[in-house]
């Protein structure tokens, strides 16, 4: 389940390639849900896939998969999307480019209906709590929220975050093994970061980045520095040199890469063999080093060569 800015949502993958909107409710404010209509909307939903009928806004999806249904009615996993503020202001970002539009949405408290989920047993601690929105950290009920689902042993959770605000809650998740923060800084230096964020804030980053990564005894990396390649920007060897080298200055394992969603929508026909090196060069020094690297949608098109479908 998808709680979005203005209604619920069962995909939670809509800004994939291929992944589209099945809403649930069309107009949503945190009030108390309604768990026998909500499941007798998703059994339809799930019959009909059963059959073979996908719904249209499915094909093409790259979570699609074939396997055995599970009959029961719950929930494992969980997306936050209703937040809208945030404490940057990223040129890329599609809240900014509609600024008028977001700033008259006001946000919900979604702690009351994680709740219910949790004592009704409908919210199952098995699959997979992801926020996203605008900055998650700046959420009044977020400390509450994370606090809530590692009491009750919710293991794999992730973060998008500017990394600007502190979270304790974060930390100790991540202490405990059971978030993983994903920091996008975009930049090797504060003055392209600046550039893009249009913010100050390249140094406290920074330190966020150093203490999530403190807290981190996991060899696979909880605090993942994401880094957006921006054409004309930042999509450069010496840029991205800088940006991994203070990654491993703060003590970070983990990267993450992706390209400028509107960018990449706009020219995926004809973007050039320059781009795919640059994902390749990421790649390839991460591995030099002993990093990870993980590829978010657009940047594994590319590297499958799926820029075109």
């Amino acid at each position: 389940m998808d709680f979005e800015h203005t209604r619920l949502e069962t995909c939670c993958f809509t800004c994939h390639t291929g992944g589209g909107r099945i809403t649930i409710q069309n107009v949503y404010n945190g009030e108390p849900i309604d768990w026998d209509k909500l499941f007798e909307f998703k059994r339809k939903f799930r019959e009909e896939h059963k059959k073979g009928n996908l719904t249209p806004n499915c094909l093409g999806c790259v979570f699609l998969e074939e396997k055995e249904w599970d009959d029961e009615d719950y929930i494992n996993f969980l997306q936050f999307n209703y937040w809208v503020l945030c404490n940057s202001r990223c040129t890329y970002c599609y809240e900014v480019q509609n600024k008028k539009i977001f700033d008259k949405i006001k946000p919900y408290d979604a702690v009351p209906v994680v709740k219910d989920m949790i004592e009704r047993k409908i919210l199952r601690p098995g699959g997979e709590v992801s926020f996203g929105g605008g900055e998650p950290t700046v959420a009044p009920e977020f400390e509450d929220l994370i606090k809530l689902l590692t009491a009750n042993n919710f293991k794999n959770m992730r973060i998008h975050s500017s990394g600007i605000k502190f979270s304790p809650a974060i930390e100790e998740a991540i202490r405990k093994g059971v978030l993983n923060v994903v920091i996008s800084i975009d930049a090797g230096c504060d003055k392209t970061y600046q550039k893009i964020k249009r913010v100050n804030a390249y140094k406290k980053v920074l330190e966020n980045m150093k203490k999530y990564a403190d807290a981190n005894t996991d060899s696979f990396g909880l605090m993942t520095s994401k880094y957006i390649i921006i054409p004309n920007v930042n999509d450069n060897r010496k840029e991205i040199d800088s940006w991994i080298n203070s990654v491993i200055n703060v003590g970070g394992k983990w990267l993450a890469l992706d390209i400028e969603d509107v960018w990449y929508k706009t020219n995926r026909a004809t973007i050039s063999d320059y781009y795919l090196d640059l994902v390749n060069y990421v790649i390839d020094k991460a591995h030099s080093l002993n990093m990870k690297v993980e590829l978010y949608d657009r940047a594994r098109g590319l590297k499958e060569g799926k820029n075109q479908i």
